[in-house]
């Protein structure tokens, strides 16, 4: 067999759940190995209208919409400075990426998209992000990406 592999730009979809960040760190590992840079990613799900605040959206409410927004936003930046440490002290490239789904897609679709858009060699993701029982009712956007994605993936259990 003489398939070359080059792994030059990794994905890692990061949810601030224990196995997100434990994807981030076989990223990370993998990226010092192989010399190639990290790209985490979080999606803010849209506001959908079943919800407490989807509902006070859809009757005005859009300032407890945006104060939700912001609050998801802070807690992704702070997962993403936590990462850019870690990458740093190993001396690995990093870039975060906070992107809101517009209500066009999944959470999966975005993330698997912004991976095809962006020509990565190699997707790391966690088994379960932090919704555990949209998991077992949906199969979950791990599950989602997994199968959608057309680039190798890499499951951290």
């Amino acid at each position: 067999m003489t398939t070359s592999i080059v792994i030059k730009k990794i994905l890692v979809p990061i949810d601030g759940s224990d196995l997100s960040f434990k994807a981030a760190a076989y990223a990370i590992h993998l990226a010092k190995v192989d010399n190639a840079k990290v790209t985490a990613l979080n999606v803010i799900e849209d506001i959908k209208q079943g919800g407490a605040i989807g509902l006070q959206a859809k009757y005005g409410k859009v300032s407890i919409v945006e104060a939700f927004k912001n609050a998801r936003r802070d807690s992704a930046q702070q997962w993403m400075t936590k990462i850019e440490r870690e990458a740093k002290s190993q001396g690995v490239p990093f870039q975060g990426n906070i992107i809101d789904d517009k209500n066009t897609s999944s959470e999966a679709g975005v993330i698997t998209e912004y991976a095809h858009r962006n020509d990565f060699d190699l997707l790391v993701i966690g088994s379960k992000g932090r919704s555990k029982l949209r998991g077992l009712i949906t199969g979950g956007v791990s599950n989602a990406v997994i199968n959608s994605v057309k680039i190798p993936v890499l499951v951290v259990r």
